[in-house]
């Protein structure tokens, strides 16, 4: 039986061009009776009988070509097996006789069968294994280190199939954070999704086009070759479009960001999420009859491969670096002891530190920390400690306690009930006058002499300055930038070279 394509030629040959049956017969090198067919008969293409041919040789490794072109599909394209490839593996079957030309017609036609199989599966479903959809969601966590509250925003990748999810914690929602955490999720499955659905997130969209296209950023457009994703994009307004993941954000922060979490380490933290997750999918599906982890091996099998080398996430800037050896970058001062004044730098910005080159990039001068703005709040020290004036049993229990300097906290967890109580007292009236940060270097002080009552402490933090903390102890002040008027100034020597004129004529 012919294609619809080549019916519809015939048709519009004998109809519209008013050829003859022999000429459209040698025109498109077929039969003239199949050429009469379908340029005059009735005929029923939907329900029309076909023979079905004998395959004596190739029929019983069907089967066998048919689940290696499936398993190809979801391999990188130039990894993919070959006609010849497979020729030559069913030759190393001891029964197999058949030729490479059989090979070939075979490979070809199941070839074109799946692929359209796999087309119109994605129109008629939304959320077939291995699609999965990504958002943002921001929480805040005490800071042990800062002692204080510090913004953190997380990355949650779904899969409305099985119900599963995965989660990383990061410090921006920049380009380098967002692929970085894509890069790192894709390698904890071991597969990248078929299909990420995202809202127009600016890292990844740069323009909304007409006909629902995007024009979009290069380092997501690029990613997104490197691991052979198809990306989907909301309509703007739309969350609801991605609404599993969207509720799954919900889902994590009721569930393990609540109550504020204590992060000392951004790395430890999402191994300890990462865990959880897995935990999470031990659970019954709730609107199918099982568990969610079986869902899941799903999702996993539907996974395109992995590329064979990992994309490398960066980002190139320039910077000029001051009299001070500082170069500035996102609002940030960054020093860079090797770097001599007004000298161009290459900066290669990865999300958690820069590299910095010398001018020609031949060079390495050093290796930066990435530093953030993240949002922070301070700490209410006094209304925290009020709740517990009368509750001294619950302090060990505060979330804030992880937040506390060490002095202050072992100062406050007496195992004496009463003692703990006296004690809430005395910061309270300390912290009228005194940071927390101080209080606690005057704790460290009357423990080495062992007078921790209130008298001491107070001789102790006036002693010290009224809370000025000493010159050898003060924070080191992160020098700001310098502008550019001060950078161009030079000094006018005139008066002194004639001055020293003078001297040398007498």
């Amino acid at each position: 039986m012919l294609e619809m394509t080549q019916i519809n030629y015939i048709k519009f040959l004998r109809e519209k061009e008013d050829l003859n049956i022999t000429e459209i017969a040698n025109r498109l090198d077929i039969a003239w009776r199949t050429a009469k067919k379908y340029a005059e008969g009735n005929f029923d293409t939907e329900n029309e009988i076909k023979q079905k041919r004998i395959k004596p040789v190739m029929g019983p490794y069907l089967y066998l070509i048919r689940a290696w072109l499936e398993e190809d599909l979801r391999m990188p394209k130039k990894q993919r097996r070959t006609a010849k490839k497979i020729y030559d593996q069913l030759k190393k079957l001891t029964d197999f006789e058949g030729s490479y030309r059989s090979v070939r017609l075979y490979v070809g036609k199941l070839k074109r069968e799946i692929i359209d199989a796999q087309k119109k599966q994605y129109v008629k479903l939304l959320h077939n294994p291995g699609v999965a959809q990504v958002d943002f969601g921001e929480f805040a966590a005490i800071s042990p280190a800062r002692s204080e509250i510090v913004d953190y925003q997380f990355l949650v990748m779904s899969f409305p199939s099985s119900n599963g999810q995965l989660c990383r914690v990061l410090p921006a929602k920049n380009a380098e954070c967002l692929l970085e955490a894509l890069k790192n999720m894709f390698e904890e499955i071991n597969g990248t999704p078929t299909v990420i659905w995202f809202d127009n997130m600016t890292t990844a969209v740069k323009d909304i086009l007409q006909d629902r296209k995007r024009s979009l950023t290069r380092s997501f457009q690029e990613f997104k070759w490197h691991y052979r994703f198809e990306a989907n994009f909301c309509n703007p307004g739309k969350g609801n479009e991605k609404g599993h993941v969207e509720n799954k954000v919900g889902y994590i922060r009721r569930n393990w960001m609540s109550p504020m979490p204590v992060i000392s380490d951004l790395d430890e933290f999402n191994d300890y999420l990462k865990k959880e997750m897995i935990k999470d999918r031990n659970r019954q599906h709730s609107s199918k009859n099982c568990l969610i982890s079986e869902l899941w091996q799903e999702d996993m099998e539907s996974l395109l491969k992995l590329p064979q080398e990992p994309r490398e996430i960066f980002r190139i800037e320039t910077a000029r670096a001051n009299k001070y050896g500082e170069i500035k970058l996102e609002e940030e001062i960054y020093h860079v002891p090797q770097a001599h004044y007004r000298q161009n730098l290459i900066l290669k910005v990865y999300w958690d530190e820069i590299v910095v080159f010398d001018e020609y990039g031949e060079e390495k001068l050093t290796v930066l920390p990435r530093k953030y703005v993240l949002t922070r709040d301070k700490i209410d020290w006094q209304g925290e400690l009020k709740i517990f004036l009368n509750k001294p049993r619950a302090i060990e229990h505060a979330a804030y306690l992880q937040a506390m300097p060490e002095t202050v906290k072992e100062y406050l967890l007496a195992e004496d009930i009463s003692l703990r109580k006296k004690r809430v007292k005395v910061l309270l009236k300390l912290l009228d006058e005194h940071p927390i940060t101080t209080i606690a270097r005057a704790l460290k002080e009357a423990f080495n002499r062992g007078n921790l009552d209130h008298q001491s402490l107070k001789l102790i933090l006036g002693y010290q300055g009224a809370g000025k903390p000493a010159e050898d102890e003060r924070e080191p002040l992160e020098e700001s930038w310098t502008p550019a008027k001060v950078q161009e100034w030079q000094p006018g020597l005139k008066d002194y070279n004639e001055l020293c004129r003078e001297v040398f004529r007498q």
